[in-house]
């Protein structure tokens, strides 16, 4: 086959459309597209006009200019020219862009098969004449034909390209964190959620998604170890402001009305309506491949995410298999962050701590579970730090433990109430180093308490007399494990 006739009509279209709109793919390709490939005259009409212009001007034709030269080469065929004009129109205005990737892919592939098949074709005579080097110097010029022109950054002249594009972040709702966070995660970030087991970090990561949610914003939420319909739950809890108890127990559905009413009122709040998707798969069963093939599915009936959650990290399915789990988990991270950056999505996840992790307020990457180089990966490292005396106090300290979007070794405090998915933050930059002394005297009267408690005997006041000298020892080191 020596044409794009096994594609389709419309796919010749699409290249057409992809032409004029992407001047990477442009470039890339039409040093090897020739019109013959094309199965159709109009097609073929269409691709020659732009070639020309190219060759003379350097530059690819706009839509409107096709027409325009359309117009003239067809001045003398009035019903031609109109069809011809209305049919650039259409590749315009009715072009599904969905498949792009895979339209651009096929055609480089089919090009650089038609060139070595050429350069095969001009071998032949070539051999007969023992002129080796002529063949060399095709076949080198068939293996790099279609390749992308990209020379790499010139500093001089590509300066303006280091002007930041303007970013579309997602808020996190937590007023005080986001102007510290440059206004959330966008397009291609990932943050991480980092807290012990039972801390916290799916209600965080639900958190986050019904704020999303509620600006409007089409959500992915993919989760590994709750079912969709308790994460649904969770949500309408947040946005419904009900108790998640009360949920729990409305076997009949009393609440239902109820919690439809504050998710329409939310709803018809935006003009385009927000949606959310949520998506489980057992723990350890799903891949990178296995999210990245259900978004395509999502993506084929028209749903295109503008975040995604992955609930969490920890649980996916390696891709590789590694002798060492962490390096499984670095490479899962790093494909996470892969899966953002080529959509151009923001994603959260999240990570368990090690038992360092627990019971203490500031919680710092060392205590990631088996690879702190998840952090590295990350844009952006939230901690979840719950020691007794805050979970005495209901509150929560939030710890930007790393963040390429602002300072880190920030400590924020707030309310943290899983019975309403309630998470506030109300103590700005508040005292690292006062939070430790905390968690310090805390721990030492929780241990006095303990010893006091038991019989007054010489033997429980040697006990108490050595878990003060040992709490003194480790205030004074700054120890407070």
């Amino acid at each position: 086959m020596t044409s794009f006739e096994k594609f389709g009509e419309n796919f010749q279209s699409k290249i057409i459309y992809h032409l004029v709109t992407d001047s990477d793919f442009a470039i890339q390709v039409l040093e090897i597209l020739k019109p013959e490939f094309f199965s159709q005259e109009n097609h073929r009409t269409i691709a020659q006009l732009i070639m020309r212009w190219n060759e003379k001007y350097g530059t690819i034709p706009s839509f409107e200019n096709l027409r325009t030269l359309l117009a003239k080469l067809y001045k003398e065929d009035e019903i031609l020219s109109e069809y011809m004009t209305s049919l650039v129109s259409d590749i315009e205005f009715k072009t599904n862009l969905l498949d792009k990737a895979h339209v651009i892919d096929e055609t480089v592939e089919f090009c650089k098969q038609q060139a070595f098949r050429n350069a095969i074709f001009e071998s032949v005579e070539l051999v007969k004449k023992e002129k080796y080097d002529e063949i060399y110097s095709i076949f080198q010029k068939a293996m790099v034909a279609g390749e992308k022109k990209n020379i790499g950054h010139d500093y001089f002249h590509d300066m303006n390209k280091r002007v930041m594009e303007r970013r579309f972040p997602i808020a996190t709702g937590f007023q005080m964190l986001d102007p510290v966070i440059s206004g959330g995660l966008s397009g291609g970030e990932l943050g991480l959620i980092l807290a012990g087991t039972g801390i916290g970090k799916s209600m965080i990561l639900v958190h986050l998604a019904a704020e999303a949610y509620k600006q409007g914003k089409k959500v992915l939420y993919y989760t590994l170890e709750l079912s969709e319909k308790i994460v649904g739950l969770r949500i309408d809890s947040k946005i419904a402001g009900i108790p998640l108890s009360s949920l729990l127990t409305d076997i009949d559905g009393g609440l239902r009305n109820r919690i439809k009413n504050e998710i329409t009122k939310e709803r018809n709040k935006h003009q385009i309506k927000p949606e959310l998707i949520i998506k489980n798969f057992p723990t350890k069963t799903a891949s990178i491949q296995t999210l990245n093939n259900h978004l395509r599915m999502l993506e084929n009936k028209g749903f295109i995410p503008d975040i995604i959650f992955v609930d969490y990290v920890d649980l996916l399915r390696p891709t590789n298999r590694y002798g060492d789990k962490r390096f499984e988990l670095e490479s899962l991270t790093e494909e996470l962050r892969g899966m953002a950056g080529t959509r151009d999505i923001p994603l959260w996840s999240a990570s368990q701590t090690n038992r360092e992790g627990w019971d203490t307020s500031i919680v710092g990457l060392k205590t990631i579970s088996e690879s702190a180089a998840k952090a590295f990966v990350a844009d952006l490292v939230i901690s979840i730090g719950r020691s007794q005396a805050l979970v005495d106090e209901g509150r929560a300290c939030y710890y930007i433990a790393k963040s390429r979007l602002g300072p880190d070794k920030l400590p924020f405090t707030g309310e943290f109430d899983t019975s309403l998915v309630n998470f506030t933050i109300d103590s700005e930059g508040f005292d690292e180093e006062e939070l430790r002394e905390q968690d310090r005297r805390f721990a030492m009267n929780r241990a006095v308490e303990r010893v006091q408690s038991q019989a007054p005997t010489e033997t429980s006041n040697n006990n108490l007399n050595e878990i003060l000298r040992t709490l003194d020892m480790n205030i004074s080191n700054g120890d407070t494990e």
